[in-house]
C-alpha cells in the first residue's frame, strides 16, 4: 500500500483514539453527571464501576479494534498472521456500530455536552472513514463469507462477555441484549438477528472486496 494511503489509515486510528479517550476521560471523572439511585456493591457512581461499564460497550471494542487496525497499516511493519481476519471484523464491527447506534440508539438517547464530540468521532468519523479508506484504497482479499465464523469471533466474544457481565452486576449495555428483562426466548431471537445482520454484511463485504481498487 502505498505511503499516502497509510498516512490516511493513521489519522483514522488518531480520530478514533481522541473520541475513545476523549469519552473515557469524560466517564471516568463523570464530567457530565451520571445519577445513580440504587447504591449496591455493583452500581456504585465511582470511577472503577463507570470504567467497567465504559468498556462493556461495542462501541469501544469496535473502535479500539479500528485504532489497532489504523496504527497497523499505518506503521508499514509487517502484518500479522491475524491481520487479515482483524481486518475484517473490525471492518463488520465498526459498520454494525454506525449503523445500529445512528437509526436506533441515537434518536432515543442522544448524548449531551462534550459526548456530542466523541459520539460523533466514534459512530460516525471512525466508520465511515474505514469504510471510505478499504474501498478507495484497500487492502483486498481479506473478506471471505467463507471465513464468517472467524470474522465474527470477537463480537461472539463480546456477546459472552456482556452475559457474564450483565448477570454479575445487573446491568447491560443494551436493553436488547438485556437477558434477564428480555426473556431467553426473546434474547435469543435478538441475538440471532444481531449474527445473521454480520453475516449479510460480511456476504455484502465479500462481493464488494473482490472488485480490484482503480488506479
Amino acid at each position: 500500500m502505498e505511503k499516502a494511503s497509510r498516512r490516511l489509515y493513521g489519522w483514522l486510528a488518531f480520530f478514533a483514539f481522541i473520541g475513545l479517550t476523549l469519552s473515557l476521560f469524560l466517564n471516568a471523572f463523570n464530567v457530565d453527571p451520571i445519577v445513580v439511585t440504587d447504591q449496591t456493591l455493583f452500581h456504585q457512581n465511582t470511577a472503577p464501576i463507570r470504567i467497567v461499564g465504559f468498556f462493556s460497550y461495542f462501541t469501544i471494542w469496535s473502535n479500539i479494534l479500528v485504532i489497532y487496525i489504523g496504527i497497523a497499516i499505518a506503521s508499514g511493519h509487517k502484518l500479522s498472521r491475524y491481520f487479515g481476519t482483524l481486518f475484517a471484523s473490525g471492518l463488520v464491527m465498526i459498520t454494525t456500530t454506525c449503523l445500529v447506534y445512528n437509526t436506533v440508539l441515537l434518536p432515543v438517547y442522544p448524548p449531551k455536552g462534550w459526548y456530542w464530540l466523541t459520539s460523533i468521532l466514534m459512530h460516525l468519523v471512525s466508520p465511515v472513514m474505514y469504510i471510505y479508506l478499504w474501498i478507495k484504497k484497500g487492502p483486498r482479499g481479506f473478506i471471505n463469507s467463507e471465513r464468517s465464523i472467524q470474522i465474527l469471533t470477537i463480537p461472539i466474544i463480546y456477546l459472552g462477555y456482556t452475559v457474564v457481565h450483565g448477570l454479575v452486576i445487573k446491568q447491560w449495555p443494551y436493553k436488547f441484549l438485556d437477558l434477564t428483562s428480555a426473556g431467553l426466548l426473546l434474547w435469543i431471537f435478538s441475538v440471532a438477528v444481531i449474527l445473521a445482520f454480520g453475516i449479510g454484511l460480511i456476504f455484502g463485504f465479500s462481493k464488494l472486496d473482490k472488485k480490484p481498487l482503480k488506479q
